[in-house]
């Protein structure tokens, strides 16, 4: 992807205290996002991608974009509708 790389804060949420990485996610893009934006992260090193909702941006911090993870909405109980060899869904 084009663009500029910017070090993320990402909060992950869970049954206990809030988990909290600095620097570990990067975001690429034109500009950086806006507050409620829904983005996605990379891990750092290849690590595996993240939906986050932007909760803060401080354009002069080492890491400026704060986001929340988003839960994964899909479930084993997700499927996908597809036509049969007839047309129908």
């Amino acid at each position: 992807m084009d663009g500029r790389s910017f070090a993320v804060t990402l909060v992950k949420v869970g049954s206990g205290l809030p988990q909290v990485e600095i620097g570990a996610y990067t975001y690429t893009g034109d500009r950086l996002p806006s507050v409620g934006e829904t983005i996605v992260v990379h891990g750092a090193g290849g690590g595996r991608d993240l939906r986050g909702y932007v909760t803060r941006i401080k354009p002069d911090s080492a890491a400026p974009i704060s986001v929340v993870e988003l839960e994964d909405t899909t479930s084993a109980d997700d499927f996908v509708v597809r036509s049969d060899e007839y047309g129908a869904a």
